[in-house]
């Protein structure tokens, strides 16, 4: 198995394309930690991932409280061992879509708590992670980023904007840790039918131009696993091409 060894914390993973790599990362031998703050879903795609013969367990995550961030590392560490995957998808999209307007009508809250929930909870996940990684000899992160951080989208200043910082993020971290064996790396996502597992087969029938969680999935395994040990500070884009055709986002 790709990831037999590994200890992974998924943010963002009660659904969509945080919970498809949580079931992915298991399938290949990852012991991993589901996180948000659903309890119910997270419970629910904990006992499917066990279902199947994997090993998971769920942890609650508000990625825009400090404090949650803290003690999710620290339940993940307690239970199966110094941290080698994280993964950081938990983006604030439902205060997104109610914040979708100009830069001049947006609140300096709404953009605030945008950057907070995209970028800085970033920074909190890797900060207290990395000294985990470090235990444990080395580890890789993949930071799922966004197409609307390498082109202009109307009405998505704060989001993009604070996307654009992950990919900063994850080059700085890349040069800073990379010589102590840890790898960070971006996943820049076009877009994607987040939940298609959850509205059935005729959404991927209807939309066929667009991505679906396991195409995001299928790019973090390989960023998490040993055969992609060389690379380091990259910006990984799965979006089927949609950067050669705005219109079609």
């Amino acid at each position: 198995m790709r990831l037999d060894g590994k200890v992974a914390l998924v943010t963002g993973s009660t659904r969509g394309i945080g919970r498809t790599i949580a079931e992915v990362f298991a399938d290949e031998g990852a012991k991993v930690v589901l996180s948000g703050r659903s309890v119910d879903k997270g419970e629910k795609n904990v006992q499917r991932i066990r279902d199947a013969g994997g090993e998971a367990m769920f942890v609650p995550l508000d990625v825009a409280d400090e404090a949650s961030v803290q003690d999710a590392v620290a339940a993940t560490v307690d239970a199966y061992g110094p941290i080698t995957t994280l993964i950081n998808n938990a983006a604030p999209t439902a205060l997104v879509n109610v914040s979708f307007k100009p830069v001049t009508e947006l609140s300096t809250q709404e953009w605030d708590d945008i950057v907070r929930g995209t970028l800085t909870s970033m920074f909190w996940t890797s900060k207290y992670a990395i000294p985990h990684m470090l235990d444990a000899g080395g580890g890789s992160i993949v930071n799922i980023s966004s197409g609307g951080a390498v082109f202009g989208v109307p009405g998505l200043s704060a989001y993009s904007a604070a996307k654009g910082g992950v990919n900063s993020l994850t080059r700085t971290v890349a040069v800073e840790f990379g010589k102590q064996g840890i790898r960070c790396n971006t996943i820049i996502v076009g877009r994607v039918v987040s939940y298609a597992q959850d509205r059935g087969p005729e959404t991927t029938k209807e939309l066929l131009r667009v991505g679906n969680p396991r195409d995001i999935a299928s790019a973090a395994l390989w960023l998490a696993a040993d055969e992609s040990e060389w690379i380091t500070g990259s910006e990984i884009t799965a979006d089927g091409g949609a950067r050669y055709n705005q219109s079609e986002l």
